[in-house]
Parts: C-alpha cells; sequence; structure tokens
C-alpha cells in the first residue's frame, strides 16, 4: 500500500511539474521547453483560438500570438489531477495577463479559463496528449494578429 501511494503521490507531483513547465516556457519564451509538456502527436484546443495537432502545431500557434507580446504572465491554480495507471486528467485555473507592443504598449489583454489535459505516462516521463483551453472571460485589446 505504502508503494502505492508513493506511486500516486510522485505522479501528481510530475504532472503539475509538467502543467507548470507549460506556462514558465510560454512566459519565458523558452519554446524548445514544450517538448517537456506534450507528446509528439498531442492534440490542442484553444476554444476561440485554434486546434491543432502535433506538438510543433502547438509550439507553432503559441509562439506566432505570444511574439506579438512585450511581456506575458500565465498564473495558474486549482490544480486538479486524477490518475488511473498510465492515463492521467488534470483540470486547472488560468489567469494570464498579456502586455502589448508598439501602438499597444500600454495596453493589456488578459485571459480567465480553465485547462483540461489528458495525460499520458512515457518513457520520459508525464506528457499532455489532449489539452483544451475554455475561456471563461477575455478582457482588453493589444492587437494580437494570431
Amino acid at each position: 500500500m505504502a508503494t502505492n501511494e508513493t506511486q500516486n503521490f510522485a505522479d501528481h507531483l510530475e504532472i503539475q511539474s509538467v502543467i507548470n513547465l507549460y506556462a514558465s516556457a510560454l512566459d519565458k519564451q523558452q519554446w524548445s521547453a514544450l517538448e517537456g509538456v506534450f507528446t509528439e502527436d498531442a492534440v490542442a484546443d484553444f476554444v476561440g483560438i485554434g486546434a491543432c495537432e502535433g506538438r510543433q502545431a502547438i509550439t507553432d500557434l503559441v509562439t506566432s500570438v505570444l511574439t506579438q507580446c512585450a511581456a506575458t504572465q500565465h498564473l495558474l491554480g486549482n490544480i486538479s489531477i486524477q490518475v488511473s495507471g498510465d492515463r492521467a486528467t488534470a483540470t486547472c485555473y488560468l489567469s494570464a495577463m498579456h502586455t502589448g507592443l508598439g501602438d499597444y504598449a500600454s495596453d493589456i489583454f488578459t485571459v480567465w479559463g480553465e485547462y483540461a489535459d489528458q495525460l499520458i505516462r512515457t518513457p520520459e516521463g508525464w506528457r499532455i496528449a489532449h489539452r483544451t483551453l475554455t475561456t471563461i472571460h477575455a478582457t482588453g485589446d493589444i492587437g494580437l494578429n494570431g
């Protein structure tokens, strides 16, 4: 029993680290770090923004949007994780601030939302196989073209 509890605890910590790595990679524009977040064939549905298949397509989408920002901050909270063997589901709240460039330098675009993830255990560790972002509220305009 202790072994299962220890593994469950370790799985939760690793999954939470993967979820947090995503936000950190976006804010630091460390696009290659997304290899540690998504499976190669991951699917992402950013409701209202776009859907894409494959880690590279996800990376390309977030890069095209976030390089239009002077700075971003993605804050995550209320992380809930359920593990079942080599599969897991997770949800977390998102509050993301984006500052503009050029004519929009003094403006902020804010998004509140929720990520819903399906993860799988890979030889490299836990990775997100499917992510859905549902926006709850968005406000502001920083002239995003993506």
